[in-house]
């Protein structure tokens, strides 16, 4: 049976009403990050403050690593030490339990454990979610294959949502990842493993008209939906996979269901590329502030198509 996917989006005045509300609250809703560094401001815990202000989130942060790179490359990173990540999660924890936790770049087995550990240790039970990153948009490894299994092993069970590219998710489930078929068991695979959800970006496919099309491939349960859009051919904008999975983070901390948060934040991340900036020289990055920008909505329509699997 085929559904549709699209849901009301939210206008400029309502996103705009929401986001004045929650910050003249007194408190809040807050979302942490747990997540590495990136100087340039593209991507980690900056994209996801950015992104956490812009959806009218308070937004936390643990700092996981420390990047050097610029918007053209990561040369290398230093990693924090976990029981120094340990002890900001405790300190966080101890003065306020957030509304969601997202969970980014961790660099190695240790770090991986050290927040699993103290997610379990306060018994947190909200929504969280995990983007696996596994490499820079480069190709820098930020992530250990001793990372990857214990990610498996501790995180995902933990996760809410992980919303994993298709490199990620051959890394995640130990296949490769070529197609829609292939998403959809990987998908499966993730849910099985002890996640609430999987979102599998960035599938290529195309339909009998010939136009390449670009799907993301959403499992909950054992319901699959695939949401189209349309392919953009080398599209190059750095920082997409940390404001998609953090606007769902906001999503989820303004107590949406997981489906409505992933469909919003599909359309803002969509914006924030449509509007993309070039602060230097390497690949633009996206633009969380777009979507509140006079005169754009913070999630604008865009037609797409969920189906069922």
């Amino acid at each position: 049976m085929t559904v549709t996917g699209v849901e009301s989006a939210i206008s400029e005045t309502d996103a705009a009403a929401e986001r004045t509300g929650l910050w003249r609250s007194s408190e809040p809703k807050v979302a942490l990050t747990v997540a590495g560094l990136d100087p340039s401001g593209g991507a980690g815990i900056i994209a996801d403050l950015r992104t956490f202000d812009a959806l009218g989130v308070y937004g936390m942060t643990v700092v996981t690593t420390l990047t050097v790179q610029n918007t053209a490359k990561m040369l290398r990173r230093h990693d924090v030490s976990p029981a120094i990540v340990g002890e900001q999660l405790e300190a966080i924890f101890a003065d306020r339990r957030p509304n969601a936790v997202k969970v980014g770049a961790l660099g190695e087995r240790g770090m991986v454990d050290a927040v699993a550990d103290v997610l379990k240790k306060e018994k947190f039970n909200g929504p969280l979610v995990l983007d696996p990153v596994i490499a820079s948009s480069s190709g820098a490894p930020l992530l250990d294959d001793d990372g990857i299994e214990a990610l498996v092993r501790t995180l995902v069970p933990l996760s809410t949502l992980v919303t994993p590219n298709m490199r990620e998710v051959a890394s995640l489930c130990g296949f490769d990842v070529f197609d829609m078929m292939d998403a959809e068991a990987a998908a499966l695979r993730l849910v099985s493993l002890g996640a609430n959800a999987a979102l599998i970006t960035g599938v290529k496919f195309t339909p009998p008209d010939g136009t390449p099309r670009a799907a993301d491939i959403f499992c909950e349960g054992k319901d699959i939906e695939v949401f189209e859009s349309p392919w953009t051919e080398d599209l190059d904008v750095h920082g997409t996979g940390c404001v998609l999975s953090a606007a769902a983070a906001a999503g989820l901390a303004k107590a949406r269901g997981v489906r409505s948060a992933v469909l919003e934040a599909r359309r803002f991340v969509r914006a924030a590329m449509d509007g993309a900036v070039k602060p230097g020289r390497g690949a633009p990055v996206a633009n969380p502030f777009v979507g509140i920008e006079p005169g754009h909505e913070a999630f604008p329509p865009e037609g797409e198509e969920g189906r069922d699997r």
